[in-house]
């Protein structure tokens, strides 16, 4: 029986809301990448899931953001959940993952505000894998969550905790970046500007 596409299962969860907690429990589909190409605006993404089935674009977009929203990014979801991938993705997958995410939330082409509020989701779980170190520290703090018998996924808190001097070393580079002179760009422009100096660095 052929497995079903992320989009094929992103269509049935906009049609079908209620199958949100069974979806945010099973493994992600293979091809979850295609999901965020398209909500990142990727025009031949977007083609390509036009061609594959008799739905509207607009269904489309809405499919793929809705999923992601729900499923990748809702309040308990772990990082590796949150970047769309297994844990024993490879850094440039994470990367990858996290940069198109971030472009479908750039406040340029994103109209709905109301998801910025998903940046620092990312952000997070983005700072807490980047590094072999840290992403040997989350997934201790992950571990322990899943030998407390825990659903699998770590709580968020519980992960920030362990990551708290990663929390330290954010707002270090916070009060380097609020010294600097002021930026002559838009709040929002200026918010995306220090998300972009947060993600360059690597330590």
């Amino acid at each position: 029986m052929r497995e079903a596409t992320a989009l094929e299962i992103a269509v049935g969860l906009l049609h079908l809301p209620s199958r949100v907690r069974a979806l945010r429990a099973s493994d992600l589909p293979s091809d979850l990448d295609t999901l965020l190409r398209i909500v990142a605006g990727d025009d031949r993404a977007l083609a390509d899931a036009l061609r594959s089935g008799d739905v509207a674009e607009q269904t489309v977009l809405s499919a793929a953001s809705f999923y992601i929203e729900q499923v990748l990014l809702h309040p308990d979801a772990d990082s590796y959940r949150a970047l769309g991938v297994n844990p024993d993705a490879t850094t440039d997958q994470l990367r990858r993952h996290m940069a198109l995410l971030l472009r479908w939330l750039h406040p340029d082409r994103e109209a709905n505000v109301a998801r910025v509020v998903f940046v620092g989701r990312v952000t997070e779980a983005w700072n807490n894998l980047k590094t072999v170190e840290r992403r040997a520290i989350y997934d201790a703090a992950r571990g322990r969550s899943t030998a407390a018998g825990s659903s699998g996924l770590p709580a968020r808190s519980e992960a920030a905790n362990a990551l708290r001097s990663n929390a330290q070393g954010a707002n270090s580079r916070l009060r380097r970046f609020e010294k600097r002179p002021p930026l002559r760009r838009s709040p929002s422009r200026s918010v995306w500007h220090f998300l972009r100096h947060l993600m360059g660095q690597d330590r």
